[in-house]
């Protein structure tokens, strides 16, 4: 089965990688490198948000690579993410500006709706929170610089703060304007359910190109994946490999043993000579899910781009569809009390919103 490394994006003359390096959780002094890495050993798109707090290290790491002509700009697929704190319009552009300020860049191949609640956010939309505000839990009414709020405001009860009033549809009405002006090429969404999903695709004007979700061997979403080609939606997974390394704050003592470590996962790659995650990559792009696996170790990003020489039989993609239990670990409950939060068919009855954690993009 030979796979292409680029698609068309549907309903857009954009043309988008199906396998990136993903950003979060990459730490500051690591984070410019991978993506060095990342470039010279062939991928030519790069995800990231603000929130992640290391868009101004991606930027300077891009320049890099343009100022020694190594890449050109046309030749990548940047993708950032409109923040929480900031889907009102009057915040939203700071939140834009703020990424292209940080990437050093005109604009962005792809920007995605992060999460469809305005959840963290101050209750009344009066701040907006960019990286250079603090990307980490803060109180509410801290003064922040340039007259901002932290990225994940807090009440004095150390809860998440919540926009309520706040719906995704008057963002995604703001998202199409930037392509009109030509600041974003393509636009799309983050962890949005079914129905939230075909509510935008009801009303879009510009094509809703891409839905990034969690997906995993453990977490495979068949039935969203078809639902989404139907209407022709590029999937895109994060975590593709598990997320070993994943906060504390999102471990369970129920979660399941690593994917990476799965027999059927190391047996498959002992059978090909292959490593466990190029197995996992490929099997995601057999399955057209395009995906955005994180590294900060040059010798691994490499590695997990080399799927293109080696293809996973009927046999092995049927062993792999058996890893299925439904484990979804980034569910973010702190932030339920939002009435757009997507995953409340997922909690345990009678869920109520904890404290927040003290870090949420940090690996423990």
């Amino acid at each position: 089965m030979s796979i292409e490394k680029q698609v068309l994006l549907a309903g857009t003359k954009v043309m988008y990688p199906l396998v990136g390096l993903g950003t979060w959780k990459s730490p500051a002094g690591k984070t410019g490198e991978a993506v060095k890495a990342a470039v010279r050993a062939g991928y030519r798109m790069i995800d990231t948000a603000n929130d992640y707090n290391n868009e101004h290290e991606i930027g300077q790491a891009l320049k890099e690579l343009f100022d020694a002509g190594e890449v050109k700009r046309e030749e990548l697929f940047i993708q950032s993410k409109l923040w929480n704190a900031n889907h009102r319009p009057k915040n939203a552009e700071k939140d834009l500006h703020a990424t292209l300020k940080d990437l050093q860049l005109d604009y962005l191949d792809a920007y995605l709706i992060h999460w469809p609640m305005a959840c963290p956010a101050l209750p009344d939309g009066s701040r907006h929170g960019i990286r250079e505000s603090g990307a980490e839990p803060g109180l509410f009414s801290d003064e922040r610089p340039g007259g901002g709020c932290w990225m994940f405001p807090l009440d004095n009860d150390g809860k998440y703060c919540s926009d309520n009033e706040q719906h995704y549809t008057t963002t995604w009405q703001w998202m199409e304007t930037q392509v009109q002006k030509g600041l974003v090429r393509a636009i799309g969404v983050c962890n949005f359910n079914k129905r939230q999903l075909t509510e935008l695709l009801n009303m879009a004007t510009v094509p809703v190109s891409i839905v990034q979700n969690e997906i995993h061997p453990y977490y495979q979403q068949k039935d969203y994946i078809d639902f989404c080609k139907h209407n022709k939606v590029q999937v895109q997974a994060f975590s593709p490999l598990g997320s070993s390394d994943r906060p504390s704050c999102y471990r369970k003592d129920n979660d399941p043993p690593s994917v990476m470590e799965n027999p059927v996962v190391t047996g498959i790659a002992a059978e090909l000579g292959r490593t466990p995650a190029q197995v996992i990559i490929r099997w995601h792009v057999q399955r057209g899910v395009s995906c955005v696996p994180k590294s900060i170790t040059p010798s691994r990003v490499e590695a997990n781009y080399k799927v293109w020489d080696f293809e996973l039989s009927r046999e092995h993609m049927d062993k792999m569809s058996e890893l299925n239990i439904g484990w979804h670990f980034l569910l973010w409950e702190d932030t339920s009390m939002h009435p757009n939060y997507p995953f409340r068919d997922e909690l345990p009855p009678g869920h109520k919103p904890g404290k927040a954690p003290l870090a949420t993009t940090t690996a423990s």
